[in-house]
């Protein structure tokens, strides 16, 4: 896997959650942690996952699937 490749998808995932933050801090939603903390990984494993498109269906899933627990590990340490 190249990792040029995967430092982009990382790039992308990166101003993706920060949008999405950043729009529902503005739209100023009740529950915008949770709503955070469970949509977030879900975008960033579907970046993951589309972005590596030549590679193998299990390995993709594989892959996406440990970004979004990671991400999710990660939102839970936030709050």
């Amino acid at each position: 896997m190249p990792l040029g490749r995967l430092l982009l998808l990382t790039i992308v995932t990166s101003a993706l959650a920060f949008a999405l933050q950043a729009l529902l801090a503005v739209a100023g939603a009740p529950a915008a942690e949770a709503i955070t903390l469970l949509v977030i990984p879900v975008v960033a494993a579907a970046v993951i996952f589309f972005g590596l498109r030549p590679y193998p269906t299990a390995g993709r899933v594989r892959m996406a699937v440990m970004v979004a627990v990671a991400v999710f590990l990660l939102g839970l340490v936030a709050l």
